[in-house]
């Protein structure tokens, strides 16, 4: 399969987006089947997240010993076992167990397809990356819906047959067409290019936020639909498909908008869609008004990760990731406490208290973009 290093890393992502999808769109059965209650699931969640972060922060050491070719082509079947055990679970440790494996194989995949998605983009001189972020919105938005169709009708794990498909053929696009980079050696690192740490940390806070806001979206929105409309749990899944298809399609477009109004602006402007949404989202309007809400949820986070992902390795060009790794680590803290949170809120409060969170979390990320992200766009000038 001969397509071009682009397509074949825009696979990686659509790959990485259907195995979310295929996840979450099930988890109202799988919470069923293995006996959790919210506060435990969010728990769980917060465990899982940390495992997630921890893959990422040791991108640095492991891009000492392997290229993103290599890392990316032993992640991808790794990471659909670790799937498949998570649609099997039955039970609390079960459940636990499978999410420690999934979120590290997710982890350690979305680090290395960026870095090699980054390195493109660079390469080409030409802004890529959101159109990569919006193959794996689409992706994770329709196998949300088949998912919960699925799962509901049949059993979580019978998906994954047909996760299978965008994932092979990522396999095979990463396999014939990314060339082996280079493997970027201790004594490499050392003084060549220290990495802008102040600026970093700013930037990977406002990911943080930025990205703990969607997974509370991914996590909880098949369980509020659920339960606003028991009858309808077979679709439960439309909120995140909504959310993943206008997600996708804004990111798709969105390095045009970019390049023509600029990154802050645009990621100030989406971002307070989102916040809007959130905060629709907040007083469980009902089961068509809540989909609606989450596609403005979905237009509105969609550039942030990717603008300030991309700034993260324009930062430090040289060694994309460690920059990236120490990037992820820094934005790790608020996706570790928040899904324990929001479980608990959950829990004691109902789970439109969620979106009163994330509303908030997302505000913070928002104040901190307007503070902080010029200075960064300064660093690069100089």
């Amino acid at each position: 399969m001969k397509i071009s290093e682009r397509g074949a890393i825009l696979l990686t992502f659509a790959g990485f987006g259907a195995m979310v999808g295929t996840n979450v769109g099930a988890f109202p059965v799988i919470i069923k089947n293995a006996g959790l209650s919210l506060w435990l699931f969010g728990l769980i969640g917060a465990v899982g997240m940390l495992a997630n972060i921890a893959m990422m922060a040791i991108g640095g050491f492991i891009n000492r010993h392997a290229d993103h070719r290599t890392v990316l082509l032993w992640i991808l079947p790794i990471s659909f076992c670790a799937l498949v055990f998570a649609q099997l679970a039955f039970s609390p440790l079960s459940f636990v167990l499978s999410a420690i494996f999934f979120s590290m194989s997710l982890g350690t995949m979305d680090l290395f397809m960026n870095a090699e998605g980054a390195a493109i983009e660079q390469k080409f001189k030409h802004s890529i990356f959101s159109a990569y972020h919006g193959s794996a919105s689409l992706m994770m938005g329709l196998f949300a819906i088949i998912s919960s169709l699925v799962s509901v009708g049949l059993a979580p794990w019978f998906v994954t047959l047909f996760t299978a498909i965008p994932l092979a053929l990522a396999y095979g696009a990463v396999y014939v067409n990314i060339p082996h980079g280079n493997v970027v050696r201790r004594e490499e690192t050392v003084g060549s290019q220290p990495l802008p740490y102040r600026l970093l940390t700013f930037l990977g806070l406002a990911a943080g936020f930025g990205v703990t806001s969607e997974v509370a979206c991914v996590q909880w929105a098949g369980q509020l639909l659920n339960s606003v409309a028991p009858s309808l749990a077979a679709y439960s899944g439309l909120g995140l498909a909504f959310y993943g298809l206008c997600s996708g399609v804004m990111r798709l477009f969105s390095d045009r908008i970019r390049a023509k109004f600029g990154d802050r602006l645009v990621m100030m402007i989406c971002l307070s869609i989102g916040i809007l949404g959130f905060v629709i989202l907040s007083v469980a309007p009902g089961f068509m008004i809540s989909v609606f809400a989450f596609a403005a949820v979905g237009i509105g986070l969609s550039v942030v990760f990717p603008c300030l992902f991309a700034m993260a390795a324009r930062l430090v060009p040289d060694h994309k990731a460690a920059a990236m790794g120490y990037f992820a680590m820094v934005g790790g803290t608020p996706r570790v406490a928040l899904p324990w949170i929001l479980g608990a809120a959950a829990q004691s409060y109902g789970l439109s208290s969620v979106f009163v969170v994330t509303a908030m979390v997302s505000t913070m990320a928002l104040i901190i973009i307007i503070a902080t992200f010029s200075k960064a766009e300064a660093a690069l000038i100089k």
